[in-house]
């Protein structure tokens, strides 16, 4: 999330723009529930810098000197990089649980920047958390952009060198920003988790090639010295206007919205692309953005971006509903700026300036001056160092994989991959349900007769359902939302799956409308009896989603049941894994008990 360029303090407040949407986004601000959006500005300013650096070199020397380029990359990127991972695995190490799995493999991925498909292959979800909050999930935004840091400069040097004009340059960048986000569009699937798309190099990085295209027409140092009033005044008036749509985005912008990866995302990054290009022009939005306070905090933006995710985590992780408190958000926004003010100041300002030899000798000198001085604190300083050093190691070396939740998640996966026969009585009429006979047809039912839908949360059940109900089809997805079951089902039904039974476990993910309910219900069908599953989820929709439920199934209690999963587990808080959602196994097998018992209710 950072580059060095020729001072723009506009691109600074940029930063801090940017880095502040993530960071309050995070701390579930209801307000700015598109907040996530920062990273995409934060991509397309990456993409702008990088391409005018480089492309400057060559319009300079006619070549561009990679070797050169990759070490400021990694004099940069890597020693706060590799600061922050020491002091995560150390807290990590020392708060254990659920925390601690996994450890290994994430700073493994994170020390060679692909954490982003690391966590793919982890099943470790953006928009749709469970278990144990990720101490480094937040890495994968700089595994895109080192990718594209080592993958960019070649092609650029490759297309400047059969391509003369600037223009035809510019184009071969924007063809790829459009492969990109066709990509994302064509792999997106409405009403799965969007995880593919939103991590993936090839499906994300629209925006940094987008930034890079604008930067081969219109480069940091031409945009820097344009006179012309009318230029000037054109370029404000679309800063201004791409202001205040990533402003309305960030408020309005939902990560499970298929509008987002089916184009909507591409406005987002052409507002980006056009603030930042005002940023860096010398017109009122640049000096707008130029606030001493905004360029404070924007040069600080990659510290406070590295800093805010593992405090935040360490909260969440250390006790229920710490890092939801009053107390705990005012710590999540604070000590994340206080931490990359300190590390700015000691590490990354100096080395820049200093370089690697420069520094270790300041540091150095300090360390011997302040050691006549004040022995005992240096002692101290040093011995906390490498003890922090050694718990960081340890904790990293053994930390255990393949365990928790993520492994049940995945023992649900294996118990679902079979799927059984369709059953005779899936085909079944559609219409809508309108007789109480439905229930008579469902005498002694097992699990040949049930076909169930859900999300994680039925995922993380599915072996205990299979133990309960041999035969049952579960289809469940992590991240599935109410509003895609209606979709669902009638795919189901068309693949002969839907069968006399249809359990519904879904509103753990987000709230849905009474029409949602009721389209449900017409899908499922005369001579069918349908199960609705409540949920226990700490979030805002809870309430409403078992409300709706609730009276939804009083409202056709000719064909619906419900199974009050919600009160049932809310008794067995121990069941839960460390997010107070998802079931351990014990919790899981509550859960086949709450839908069987669900299941004799549409028999009586």
């Amino acid at each position: 999330m950072s580059t060095e360029h020729r001072r723009a303090p506009g691109l600074d407040g940029l930063r801090a723009l940017a880095v502040a949407a993530v960071v309050v986004y995070h701390v579930h601000a209801p307000w700015l529930r598109g907040g996530f959006l920062g990273v995409d500005l934060f991509f397309v300013i990456s993409g702008y810098l990088i391409t005018s650096l480089l492309a400057a070199d060559h319009w300079r020397s006619g070549r561009i000197r990679l070797g050169a380029f990759w070490k400021r990359r990694a004099l940069r990127l890597l020693p706060l990089l590799w600061l922050v991972l020491a002091v995560t695995a150390c807290a990590a190490t020392l708060t254990g649980g659920d925390a601690w799995d996994g450890l290994r493999g994430a700073v493994a991925a994170a020390l060679t920047y692909r954490s982003n498909w690391w966590q793919l292959a982890q099943h470790d979800m953006y928009f749709a958390r469970f278990g144990a909050v990720p101490v480094l999930q937040h890495l994968w935004s700089l595994s895109v952009e080192e990718q594209f840091y080592l993958g960019w400069p070649l092609l650029l040097w490759v297309v400047m060198g059969l391509l003369r004009r600037q223009r035809a340059q510019a184009a071969c960048a924007a063809a790829l920003a459009v492969a990109s986000f066709t990509a994302m569009a064509l792999l997106y699937e409405p009403g799965a988790e969007p995880s593919r798309v939103y991590y993936g190099t090839d499906t994300h990085g629209g925006g940094l090639l987008l930034g890079a295209a604008v930067a081969l027409v219109l480069p940091l140092t031409r945009a820097g010295t344009l006179r012309r009033p009318e230029y000037v005044r054109a370029i404000d008036a679309l800063g201004a206007a791409g202001l205040a749509g990533l402003a309305l985005a960030a408020v309005l912008a939902d990560g499970n919205s298929a509008f987002l990866y089916r184009g909507g995302l591409v406005g987002v990054c052409l507002a980006a692309a056009a603030l930042t290009v005002a940023a860096c022009a010398p017109g009122s939005v640049a000096r707008a953005l130029g606030w001493a306070p905004l360029v404070w905090l924007g040069r600080r933006s990659y510290g406070v971006y590295l800093w805010h995710w593992p405090v935040l985590a360490c909260l969440t992780n250390a006790a229920e509903g710490v890092a939801d408190s009053a107390p705990g958000r005012l710590v999540s926004l604070v000590v994340p700026v206080g931490l990359a003010a300190v590390s700015y100041r000691v590490l990354e300002e100096p080395l820049l300036r200093l370089g690697v030899r420069g520094w270790a000798e300041a540091v150095s000198e300090h360390v011997r001056a302040a050691g006549a001085r004040r022995p005992r604190l240096v002692l101290g300083a040093a011995v906390a160092g490498l003890a922090m050093l050694g718990t960081a190691y340890v904790g990293v070396s053994r930390a255990p994989s393949g365990g928790g939740l993520e492994a049940q998640i995945a023992a649900g996966r294996r118990a679902i991959a079979v799927r059984p026969a369709p059953s005779a009585t899936s085909s079944a009429s559609s219409a809508a349900p309108t007789s109480s006979a439905a229930r008579q047809r469902v005498a002694s039912v097992g699990g040949s007769d049930i076909t169930a839908v859900g999300d994680s949360v039925m995922l993380a059940s599915a072996a205990a359902l299979e133990r309960r109900f041999p035969g049952i089809d579960v289809d469940a997805v992590v991240g599935r939302q109410m509003s895609s079951a209606p979709d669902e089902l009638t795919r189901l039904a068309a693949a002969g799956r839907l069968r006399r039974v249809v359990v519904v476990g879904l509103g753990t993910n987000g709230d849905f409308t009474a029409d949602t309910l009721e389209r449900i219900l017409r899908i499922a069908g005369a001579g069918r009896a349908v199960v609705f599953v409540n949920v226990h989820v700490p979030r805002s929709w809870e309430a409403r989603v078992n409300a709706a439920l609730t009276l939804g199934v009083s409202r056709n209690r000719d064909v619906a049941v419900l199974a009050d999963w919600s009160t049932a587990i809310s008794r067995y808080p121990d069941r839960l894994w460390s997010d107070r959602i998802h079931p351990r196994p014990s919790g899981a097998q509550l859960y086949a008990d709450v839908v069987a018992a669900a299941v004799r209710d549409a028999n009586s």
